[in-house]
């Protein structure tokens, strides 16, 4: 087993160099120009804060590699990363904290964002980050953009100490060569990143226009000689730590880092799922990038996450399994030994690259298409408040507005939305009880005596109101004695709508009515299940259960039980039996006909749990029961089961396969002990051969039975489908 694994991760190593050395070549311009732009207003090292990138790179690349939580992932500093952290720093700055103690903050933030990451993917806390709003990432997105757009403007004016004759327009003129190229180049040649070809075109653009001027140009427009990757710092200085820390600041800001970071790896990976064919761990990808961030943070690197463009083209290079991995190697080794060339790398090269970044990577057009969309107008208002708000004052207070806003438009919305499915009578449904001809006119001459409402979505205290202004006028109605929630649409129910069910119930009760419910999901805690039918959970009167079933019709079928012994006075088939000489089948003949025909029954007793047949055993024979009750069920998967109908005494079962013998269509089971009487096909033949017309009559009463079947199965899906 280990051999055939090593053998299939060999099999992708030549894919994963490949995909790792292409990654890399796209990466590393973008993660010096994150470096540069973070450290360089705080430390004025331009060589050390590029390196810093790079180390950043490298770390989250070896980590996420080894963890190897999405196939194809590489890691690298990223735009709103570099935005929340500049953000902090730019806080910590105005606490007074400057020089070693600033940068003590930072490391800090930078590792407590790595622990922050590690324990939320420990604790597979993952997917609950997921369900910040779009609008909210593409108005944060948005204003990250714009923040690095003007976080560049130092890069791109040069110095104020040069005239545009000694040469102050070239940082602008090299960006633009740089940001160009990146442009228009990509369209010719694919092959090579567009990184790769505005790091090379602006260098070169930035030398060709140095060597124009007659005077050596400041020596801070260039990165210059990367430092020996052993000179940077690791760790933390023991004194540094007692130099006044925000601590507060810098574990609020860390944890809003490590949010920040995950999401954004997170959707990387999805991205990275479709490129791939795969399916990423978000624990193990979350718990690399944590390890990623505390190592970075600890020898002088910065924050990053998931880069979808580096994924991408390592992915469709051929890189899967170890090409995380093999992309932090890569980079290592072109920080050795090709440290010199940074020594001609300008600056505002770097400006343009993150101008690239921010305009075509990060700022979503879509927001100003939104505005003009009535249907997303709201979201579009959403992003932009967020995207003011990140701009002007805080990325993470940004973010925390957005998701206000988002939620309460989202309960808004719900507080808008129809809780009521449809609402329905029983004089517009019956139930799958087959009932006597008495109790089937009961019903008919009360058809608006019981009301059913199918309810859906969320019953919480924004929709209750609509829920009882649906419900109140039968609340007040005579005639609606029973009222039916079916719940099998609702997804939660808060005390709220516990409370206003209780309320109805206890109208209801007043009147001696009760209000019923139906299909009420477990999960709610409303309920306890027991066999068929739920036990109360909120009675309103301490000695009355508020009656709960499983369905709909089962509450039905109770609600027409009532009113048949209570409005009618008849008594229901559940608490009697039927001779045969009464039931329905035999109505229409006289006493001599019955006596004739009872002759040819077979009576026998049937035990609950018993089947009386199976579907698809053979059978000719119908059965007509006298004190048994019987379900018909079809069997629809392994152990599932549907109720077709549910009959009682006086009821016939059978008649199909009794008029044409051979397969049942379902099953017959039991579910109340007692007597059935049985007429086979056989004797059917005997009685038709010595009584003809008795026969034919006692066909022509199956044939009218059955018609009356198939318009209630059709008026039960016209009713279905509507």
């Amino acid at each position: 087993m280990k051999y055939a694994q090593l053998k299939d991760d060999l099999s992708h190593l030549p894919g994963d160099i490949w995909g790792a050395v292409s990654a890399a070549a796209l990466v590393l311009p973008q993660a010096m120009a994150f470096g540069i732009t973070l450290w360089v207003p705080y430390t004025h090292e331009p060589a050390m804060a590029a390196l810093s990138g790079l180390i950043t790179a490298i770390f989250l690349c070896l980590a996420s590699g080894i963890f190897r939580g999405t196939q194809g992932m590489v890691s690298a500093p990223t735009g709103p990363s570099l935005v929340l952290l500049a953000g902090a720093m730019a806080a910590y700055a105005a606490t007074g904290l400057s020089g070693e103690a600033l940068i003590t903050a930072t490391v800090l933030t930078i590792v407590l964002a790595g622990v922050f990451q590690a324990l939320i993917g420990g604790l597979q806390l993952g997917h609950l980050i997921k369900y910040i709003p779009y609008p909210v990432v593409s108005g944060f997105m948005t204003g990250s953009a714009i923040l690095m757009i003007l976080s560049q403007s130092h890069a791109i004016l040069g110095s104020e100490q040069l005239t545009m004759t000694q040469g102050a327009w070239i940082p602008f003129a090299t960006a633009a060569a740089t940001l160009a190229s990146m442009i228009i180049l990509p369209k010719y040649t694919q092959r090579i990143p567009g990184t790769v070809l505005g790091l090379v075109i602006g260098t070169l653009a930035f030398h060709l226009f140095a060597a124009m001027q007659n005077h050596a140009l400041p020596e801070y427009w260039l990165v210059g000689h990367l430092p020996d990757i052993s000179s940077m710092r690791s760790g933390v200085a023991a004194g540094s730590l007692t130099a006044g820390i925000p601590w507060l600041l810098v574990a609020g800001s860390a944890l809003a880092l490590a949010v920040l970071a995950s999401l954004d790896s997170l959707l990387t990976s999805v991205v990275a799922d479709v490129a791939s064919g795969s399916r990423h761990n978000a624990r193990r990808e979350l718990m690399g990038q944590g390890v990623g961030h505390m190592l970075s943070g600890i020898f002088g690197g910065m924050a990053g996450a998931g880069t979808t463009g580096a994924t991408l083209v390592a992915i469709q290079s051929g890189g899967r399994k170890w090409v995380g991995l093999v992309t932090g190697i890569s980079i290592l080794l072109l920080i050795v030994f090709m440290g010199a060339v940074a020594a001609l790398l300008p600056i505002s090269v770097f400006a343009g690259i993150i101008l690239y970044v921010a305009i075509f990577g990060m700022l979503d057009k879509d927001i100003l298409r939104w505005i003009k969309t009535p249907q997303s107008r709201i979201d579009a208002v959403i992003a932009l408040i967020v995207t003011a708000v990140t701009v002007f004052n805080d990325l993470m207070v940004g973010v925390g507005v957005g998701v206000a806003l988002a939620a309460a438009e989202f309960i808004r919305t719900q507080v808008q939305s129809a809780v009521i499915q449809r609402r329905w009578t029983s004089g517009e449904r019956t139930s799958l009880r087959r009932r006597p001809k008495k109790e089937k006119e009961c019903l008919i001459e009360h058809p608006h005596i019981i009301v059913g409402y199918e309810l859906k979505g969320t019953l919480f205290f924004g929709t209750t109101d609509h829920l009882f202004e649906a419900v109140a006028k039968d609340l007040g109605s005579v005639n609606a004695q029973y009222i039916i929630l079916d719940m099998r649409r609702v997804t939660q129910v808060d005390l709220t709508a516990v409370r206003l069910i209780e309320h109805m119930h206890g109208v209801l009760r007043q009147r001696n009515g009760e209000l019923i419910l139906a299909s009420v999901p477990k999960s709610m805690g409303l309920v306890k299940r027991e066999g068929s039918r739920h036990e109360k959970l909120i009675p309103y009167h301490k000695s009355v259960r508020l009656h709960t079933f499983i369905d709909s019709d089962r509450a039905l079928e109770y609600a027409e039980n009532c009113v048949i012994k209570q409005t009618c006075k008849l008594g229901t088939d559940d608490v009697r039996q039927l001779p045969l000489s009464q039931c329905e089948l035999l109505s229409g003949f006289n006493d001599k006909e019955k006596e004739i025909l009872q002759s040819y029954f077979h009576i026998q007793t049937v035990q609950a749990k018993e089947y009386l047949f199976r579907g698809g055993d053979h059978g000719e024979a119908l059965f007509v029961l006298i004190s048994a009750e019987v379900e018909v069920l079809l069997k629809y998967e392994k152990r599932k089961r549907l109720r077709l109908a549910t009959f009682g005494p006086g009821m016939t079962v059978g008649e199909i396969t009794f008029l044409e013998p051979g397969p049942r269509s379902a099953d017959g089971k039991v579910f109340k002990t007692g007597e059935v009487a049985v007429f086979s096909n056989k004797d059917f033949k005997r009685l038709s051969k010595s009584h003809a017309d008795i026969g034919m009559r006692l066909l022509m009463r199956l044939g009218h039975d059955i018609s009356k079947d198939l318009r209630m199965a059709d008026a039960e899906l016209r009713r279905l489908v509507s």
